[in-house]
């Protein structure tokens, strides 16, 4: 092999390396996240960011897109700045819808937010909507 077909085969391979080290490192995006009083038909019904009080169950509907192989988000849900529940949902397509819900208790009315995490922890949406 001649010095020039060496160098042609090494700028091949790299550029090959390169195209795969860019595939694998595609992040998950959010392409649609409210919040919602129903799931119906795995759709968000009754979204808005101000929940009516005695609302028993709220919805954390999120769409993800990118996913390249089976990863995972996680939903935070914070009321007045307290971490009130963590859920894992696993995300197993490039095109995935997913849920999460909370109960709520009578007295938690006021500002909620949830976060929407990656699997490392790389926040990806934040929702804040209002129980009164």
């Amino acid at each position: 092999m001649n010095t020039r077909h060496f160098f042609s085969l090494i700028i091949s391979l790299t550029l090959v390396a390169l195209f795969f080290t860019a595939a694998l490192a595609q992040e998950i995006t959010v392409s649609q996240a409210v919040v919602c009083q129903k799931i119906v038909d795995r759709m968000p019904v009754g979204s808005g960011d101000v929940i009516p009080a005695g609302t028993q169950r709220v919805y954390c509907f999120t769409r993800i897109d990118g996913a390249q192989g089976e990863t995972e988000i996680t939903h935070n849900w914070y009321h007045k700045g307290v971490l009130k529940a963590s859920v894992a949902l696993p995300v197993r397509a490039s095109e995935w819808r997913t849920w999460s819900s909370k109960a709520l208790l009578p007295e938690w009315t006021g500002e909620w937010m949830v976060e929407v995490l990656s699997r490392d922890g790389k926040p990806l949406e934040g929702l804040i909507f209002f129980v009164q």
